[in-house]
């Protein structure tokens, strides 16, 4: 759960407050009658009789209620903050008749315990002496108050010394330079640039100094056209200004992650169970096990999960109302065709602006650094409507790295910048908890997905239309942690029975070696560390190992072999499935025949 943090600027408060209350207890002292601590007529008693205020001696009683007054006061004040950040925590207003019945209460409680409770004590104890302990009281709390200002101004005054001497050489802004100004300068190097034209004689041939110029002017640098750069002419505002969508994150969570969330008593098993019946009774989708199986094993596969097939299958809802049903919240992107490179995702900088172009896809990146224990499902519909290896390269290499290096760098920031708390020298972190799942249709108005992509991915194919079923029982969603699914994907890992044996890579064999042979179609270490991995997940969700094995070499063998047409393909397919039914049980292998026999149909 979030919570609620006590930030920076709550801590000076406090940290003010404490030292207002410290000085009254110190004037306090000096004024008693006395002269415990502090010699007599010192200076904050004569300037204390200089106010016509009398002199007293404060006793027990008198040090009773200065105490209950300082303690109550620095917590009236911190029970304030407390409720200012729980009012932001809420997004409710500050003003509203409930919570400003709320502050007036504490203030009472505080009041009446505080000074309330020592003046009652003072005048069972010595009620012939409460006036002029209360007038004591008044007067140093007067004199505290005008002391305390005074050094305020004081110490104010050194720090503007301090700081004016040693920037004496800078120009003056009073915060951030005015609108007025910048637009003044633009106008400047927009001068300088059609004077640059003028004297350029090479600008007539296309080639010439204007295009450096132009690149100060835009901020674009030569050698990366779409990577965003901040000229050096240029001064950028504070980060609010610059990154206004990334600032308010910070502010939402005051720089703090969220804590874990709490375990439920779950199992992969009932996972996919429970999520197939909530999509039955809720949304009215339907969904066979084997799919639903298959997609949360991908999830532990893979950090891409490509959803493939023909339009309004369900490829869209299944990820949707997975989020849906474990309580987290997904980020739809619909890909354009003019996608072309990452700023079609991260987004660039504006140069005449002087912000930065935040999209959805850079906002889910940047909330997911504050919350890790989210599952964070990035879903990129269509994907493949646009070129997948332009604008989606640098997350396919990234994600091949080890998890500490993915970084996706969103642009080049100056040195001095004050950038989001979670911008890093300009990078910024994809955590563990995000997945990119990716729908893909299959029709004339999309590309053709490239190895490269299918290898990193795990694919799940939707061609076929579910058959209506029924349930009974009440479903509803669940609260599933990033921790918790990366623990019960771990231990299926770890279950030896759930592991490839020794026979069973031995089988497998027989078939990839007759697919090389035969079509020289062949598979890396990177399939083969997915199939492992895939394997056991499968196999606790309910599933057995032939099933996973069948998903596998039909998803990621066989789908290579699509689109072929050679005299000899039909033959060899033939024989194909008539190994698979040799070296696999008549009912297994059930998806990879499927597709063999649809293979050969078309041929």
């Amino acid at each position: 759960m979030k919570k609620v943090y006590f930030t920076r600027k709550n801590l000076i408060e406090l940290g003010l407050v404490f030292l207002f209350y410290v000085l009254f207890l110190f004037i306090y002292v000096c004024v008693d009658g006395k002269h415990l601590f502090f010699a007599e007529e010192n200076p904050i008693e004569l300037l204390y009789l200089g106010f016509s205020f009398p002199s007293i001696s404060l006793g027990s009683v008198g040090y009773l209620l200065g105490f209950l007054f300082c303690i109550y006061g620095v917590l009236y004040d911190a029970g304030l903050i407390l409720i200012r950040r729980l009012i932001k925590f809420r997004r409710e207003r500050f003003f509203s008749t409930k919570w400003v019945l709320i502050n007036v209460g504490w203030g009472a409680v505080c009041l009446l315990l505080g000074f309330g409770l020592g003046t009652i004590l003072a005048a069972i104890i010595s009620k012939d002496n409460l006036q002029p302990l209360l007038m004591a009281f008044g007067g140093t709390l007067l004199l505290t108050v005008l002391l305390y200002l005074l050094l305020a101004l004081v110490i104010g005054a050194i720090f503007m010394l301090i700081i004016n001497f040693k920037n004496i050489d800078k120009p003056y802004r009073f915060f951030n330079i005015s609108e007025e100004e910048q637009y003044e300068r633009k106008i400047d190097l927009e001068e300088e640039k059609d004077e640059a034209k003028q004297n350029d004689v090479g600008a007539s041939f296309g080639e010439s100094s204007l295009t450096s110029i132009n690149n100060v002017v835009s901020g674009v640098s030569a050698a990366s056209p779409t990577e965003s750069v901040v000229s050096t002419e240029f001064k950028l505002g504070d980060r609010e200004k610059v990154f206004p969508s990334l600032s308010m994150i910070d502010r939402d969570y005051s720089g703090f992650e969220e804590d874990k969330l709490p375990d439920i008593d779950i199992t992969l098993e009932n996972l996919c169970l429970l999520f197939r019946n909530y999509l039955c009774k809720k949304e009215n989708l339907y969904f066979d096990i084997e799919t639903i199986r298959s997609f949360i094993s991908a999830l532990g596969t893979s950090r891409i999960v490509i959803l493939e097939g023909l339009s309004g299958t369900g490829k869209s809802s299944l990820p949707r109302y997975f989020a849906k049903f474990i309580s987290s919240e997904p980020t739809f992107i619909a890909v354009q065709t003019t996608f072309r490179d990452k700023s079609s995702l991260i987004g660039y900088f504006n140069d005449f602006s002087q912000t930065y172009n935040e999209t959805d896809f850079l906002k889910a990146l940047y909330r997911a650094n504050y919350q890790k224990d989210h599952l964070n499902f990035m879903v990129l519909d269509e994907f493949n409507i646009a070129r997948v290896e332009y604008y989606f390269a640098d997350f396919l290499s990234l994600l091949e790295y080890p998890k500490q290096d993915w970084k996706i760098r969103v642009m080049n920031l100056p040195y001095d910048f004050n950038a989001p708390v979670m911008l890093h020298d300009g990078l910024l972190k994809i955590e563990e908890n995000t997945f990119f799942i990716c729908t893909a249709n299959k029709d004339d108005s999309t590309f053709t997905i490239s190895d490269k992509v299918y290898d990193r991915a795990i694919i799940l194919d939707f061609d076929d239309r579910n058959e209506e079923f029924s349930v009974d029982e009440e479903v509803s969603e669940i609260h599933l942690s990033y921790h918790q699914l990366m623990d019960l994907f771990n231990a299926a890992k770890k279950e030896k029975k759930n592991n490839l044996t020794s026979d069973d890579l031995r089988r497998f064999k027989i078939l990839t070696d007759f697919v090389l042979d035969n079509f020289d179609v062949a598979f890396g270490n990177r399939v083969l560390n997915q199939i492992e991995n895939f394997v056991p997940i499968y196999v606790k969700t309910g599933g057995n190992k032939a099933e996973a094995l069948d998903f596998m070499f039909a998803r990621k063998i066989l789908y290579k072999i699509e689109g072929r047409y050679e005299d000899y393909i039909k033959n060899s397919l033939i024989a194909l499935k008539k190994l698979i039914e040799k070296t696999y049980a008549k009912d297994e292998f059930k998806m990879s025949k499927h597709l063999i026999e649809r293979m050969i149909k078309r041929l």
